[in-house]
């Protein structure tokens, strides 16, 4: 059975619960996390305050194990072009991974890409499906031994 990883959320809207699952809970490991609340604007790659407690968490569950790997991976609605999209997730992705750092976690364990449109997580038909798949994602995958 493949092992994952945990996966914490930072979405703009609503609740992800179910879209963040990232499989299931192994013994002696910090469960999966969900979080609703805002992390970016329309067109923006500014944190929303609240959401610097996300990243708070995602620190201190790094500080549990220091030599995990972190993934960033940051992803746009379907308005706009594509090309923009994809600049824009990578921006998303790399503020969060700074964030991070400045929170401790070293940048030489953290990964950040950007998707643009790929994988929503909910139709983009709705502004509150759009809302949803504009996030960052911050997996800890668990080792592949």
């Amino acid at each position: 059975m493949k092992k994952s990883g945990i996966l914490l959320c930072l979405a703009a809207g609503a609740v992800l619960a179910g879209a963040c699952a990232s499989g299931p809970k192994t013994p002696g490991k910090v469960g999966q996390m969900y979080f609703s609340t805002v992390a970016f604007e329309v067109n923006g790659d500014e944190i929303a305050l609240p959401s610097y407690k996300l990243i708070d968490e995602a620190a201190k569950v790094h500080k549990k194990d220091p030599s995990a790997m972190v993934q960033v991976r940051g992803y746009t609605d379907s308005s706009g072009n594509e090309k923009t999209n994809l600049r824009l997730s990578q921006k998303r992705a790399e503020k969060v991974a700074k964030a991070l750092q400045i929170r401790g976690v070293p940048a030489k364990n953290i990964s950040a890409k950007g998707y643009g449109s790929q994988k929503p997580v909910v139709s983009n038909n709705t502004p509150e499906g759009r809302a949803q798949n504009r996030r960052v994602e911050i997996e800890f995958p668990y080792p592949k031994n």
